[in-house]
């Protein structure tokens, strides 16, 4: 079974505080009465002085308090951050191959043609060069076709 809903909670609170106080001031007053009257009045001021002594350090425990980040809690928290997977050294070279092959046509013909012709044979149709650009690769549509060539054959 659950506690007390915290309003519920805070006016118990309240009440058990009233009660409290009420007993030490009936506590208090036969104390106070029994004292010479020349000593009364510096009774009550270091009463006074005890009750503001405590307040303050309710006060500043407050304070501090309200000032120190809560902890959260592990399921509240983000998950970690996890590190990205590493590629194998190989797959990274060749994508980049194939990025620099579409880039520029001298490293398609010095670098990626003859790795591709090694692999599928010396009949492997060379792709055509592009009108437009003609410094540029082929593109990345005539790779896909001679890559899908290659895995044929191999």
């Amino acid at each position: 079974m659950a506690g007390p809903a915290p309003a519920e909670w805070s006016r118990r609170r309240v009440v058990g505080r009233a009660i409290v106080a009420i007993l030490v001031v009936l506590g208090a007053l036969p104390a106070y009465l029994s004292v010479e009257a020349s000593w009364r009045p510096t009774v009550v001021r270091v009463s006074c002085a005890l009750l503001v002594g405590v307040g303050c350090v309710r006060a500043r425990r407050w304070v501090r308090d309200a000032l120190e980040p809560h902890p959260i809690s592990a399921l509240d928290a983000p998950p970690p951050v996890r590190p990205a997977p590493e590629l194998d050294p190989r797959f990274v070279r060749l994508c980049d191959d194939v990025t620099f092959s579409i880039r520029s046509r001298r490293y398609f013909d010095a670098i990626l043609w003859p790795r591709l012709s090694e692999l599928a044979g010396a009949d492997l149709p060379r792709p055509a060069e592009r009108r437009a650009l003609p410094r540029r690769g082929p593109s990345l549509s005539a790779l896909e076709v001679l890559i899908a060539q290659v895995e044929r054959r191999a």
